[in-house]
């Protein structure tokens, strides 16, 4: 495959010279779950890289064939043996991450009951009282945790909004969008 700029296109692609296919990178898709139950945030310490051994929210890729408020409840639960019902799932941020060709959808949603475990991607599976601070200092995603500052007000009053949150060289910055 060469490089080229295809007819129509604004971007460099892969381009088969010889039968014209053309390979399109694009962004690949996380999505993470917010899962309360009451006041509490259930929170991983990830067993797996990257990040291992910080917290985090459940975090994953979509997979093909899923909608986002599956992957995300899907993510919940391979990560914690927690389930959310998926129907239930509201947008909270939508975030990009450009240096690292990714888009993250973060979901919020309440427990259908407050059973969780460990699990090979998660060493640790706790609830976080929402008065409590979160460990920001050993936070895997600083972005997620900087975008989620809001969350325990928001839940409090039952009062929530939708954010726009970019991450790009060191630089990160929050917008209410809706």
């Amino acid at each position: 495959m060469d490089v080229e700029c295809p007819d129509g296109d604004t971007y460099e692609r892969y381009v088969c010279k010889r039968c014209g296919y053309i390979a399109y990178q694009n962004p690949k898709i996380l999505v993470a779950c917010i899962a309360t139950w009451q006041d509490k945030l259930l929170l991983i310490k990830r067993g797996i890289e990257p990040a291992k051994g910080l917290w985090s929210v459940p975090t994953g890729f979509m997979e093909c064939g899923e909608t986002p408020e599956e992957a995300a409840a899907r993510e919940l639960y391979e990560e914690t043996g927690a389930r959310i019902d998926v129907q239930s799932l509201k947008l909270y941020i939508v975030g990009s991450l450009p240096a690292i060709n990714e888009v993250y959808l973060v979901y919020r949603g309440e427990l259908t009951s407050p059973e969780y475990h460990t699990t090979e991607e998660a060493m640790e599976v706790k609830f976080f009282d929402l008065d409590d601070p979160i460990p920001i200092e050993n936070v895997a995603f600083p972005q997620v945790a900087d975008a989620m500052d809001n969350f325990p007000f928001e839940h409090r009053s039952k009062n929530y909004a939708v954010y726009s949150s970019h991450y790009d060289d060191g630089k990160h910055t929050v917008k209410k969008i809706v």
